[in-house]
C-alpha cells in the first residue's frame, strides 16, 4: 500500500494589507502557529493530532511531517534597528508542504484561500491576504533526486556535555544524520498510520545516501548559516542554527525521497526548517 498517490507542494501568493510592511526576523514560528490555526478551524481533530501528538517514532521522538519555506520576498530592505525586513513588492510567495494523501491535499488547498495571515510579535504586527493557492505537482521519476533548500536545514549532534553542535552541510556527519532522521520519520508513519500494511518495507540506512552538490558559478557560493529564535519572548525560547543556500542529492527508495520533499529534512520542520524543492 502506498500512502501517497500524487505528491504536491502548495505555493501561496500573499498580498500585504499595508503599504509599509515590516516582516520581523524571527517570523517562522508565527507562520507555524498560523498553519495550526487554519487547520483547527476546519478540522480540530487533525490539528490536535499534529500539534499534540504527531507521528510517533519513540517515547522521545515524534514528527509533525509538514514544513514550509522562508517567505520569498523580492527586493526587501533589511532594517536591523527596526528588527525586520521591509517588503518592497506588491506580492510575496510562500511554499507549504504536508505529507498527506491526495484527498487531504485538495481539502487543505481550499483552507488557505483568502485567509488573513498575521505575523504578530510584541513589537510588530504584519498582515497578508492569501490571494492565491496553487498545488504544484512534484515529480520524482527515479531513485535519485536533486534538492535545493527553501529554508534553513538544522542537523546537530550532541557533544560531550550533551549540547547540540550544529553541523555544516559539508561535515562528514551531516549526511548520515540527515538520512537517519528521514528513516525515523518514515518508520513513524508506518507505526502510526499504516499498522501492518507496510511491515515488509524496511529500508536499511545504506539504501539512502546524501551528497552535497557544488554550487554553480565561477566563484561558488558557500552554504550560509542563520541563527533563528524559536518561541521568541516565551519561557521556552530557544535558538537554533540552520544552513541554507545549498543543493544536495539523495539516492534511495522513492518513498523516502517523497518524505524528504513533503515532510522536510533535518529537525524542526514544523517550525519552518528543512523545507526543500526539487531542482
Amino acid at each position: 500500500m502506498r500512502f501517497l498517490s500524487t505528491i504536491m507542494q502548495f505555493r501561496l501568493t500573499l498580498r500585504p494589507t499595508q503599504r509599509q510592511t515590516l516582516v520581523p526576523f524571527n517570523y517562522a514560528y508565527r507562520l507555524s502557529a498560523f498553519i495550526y490555526t487554519v487547520l483547527a478551524e476546519a478540522d480540530q481533530q487533525y490539528a490536535h493530532f499534529l500539534h499534540e501528538q504527531g507521528y510517533v517514532y519513540s517515547t522521545t521522538r515524534r514528527f509533525k511531517l509538514f514544513t514550509f519555506s522562508d517567505l520569498i520576498m523580492p527586493n526587501v530592505r533589511v532594517d536591523t534597528r527596526a528588527g525586520g525586513m521591509w517588503v518592497n513588492s506588491s506580492h510575496i510567495e510562500w511554499i507549504v508542504s504536508f505529507y498527506i494523501d491526495k484527498a487531504a491535499q485538495d481539502f487543505i488547498m481550499g483552507l488557505f484561500q483568502d485567509q488573513r495571515c498575521v505575523i504578530a510579535t510584541p513589537k510588530h504586527r504584519t498582515e497578508f491576504i492569501i490571494e492565491r493557492v496553487e498545488a504544484v505537482p512534484v515529480e520524482i521519476t527515479s531513485d535519485t533526486v536533486r534538492l535545493r533548500t527553501l529554508s534553513p536545514v538544522v542537523i546537530a549532534e550532541k557533544d560531550e556535555r550533551g549540547m547540540d553542535q550544529y553541523l555544516h552541510p559539508a561535515d562528514e556527519q551531516f549526511g548520515p544524520l540527515l538520512v537517519s532522521n528521514l528513516l525515523a520519520k518514515f518508520a513513524s508513519v508506518q507505526t502510526t498510520l499504516l499498522a501492518g500494511d507496510m511491515t515488509d518495507y524496511d529500508p536499511e540506512p545504506a539504501s539512502l545516501t546524501y551528497r552535497l552538490l557544488p554550487n554553480p558559478g565561477r566563484q561558488a557560493a558557500q552554504p550560509k548559516s542563520r541563527l533563528v529564535t524559536i518561541k521568541e519572548g516565551a519561557r521556552e525560547e530557544t535558538k537554533v542554527r540552520g544552513y541554507y543556500g545549498f543543493s544536495f542529492e539523495l539516492n534511495g527508495p522513492k518513498e523516502l525521497l517523497e518524505m524528504a520533499v513533503l515532510g522536510g529534512v533535518g529537525r524542526y520542520n514544523a517550525e519552518g526548517f528543512g523545507a526543500v524543492g526539487v531542482q
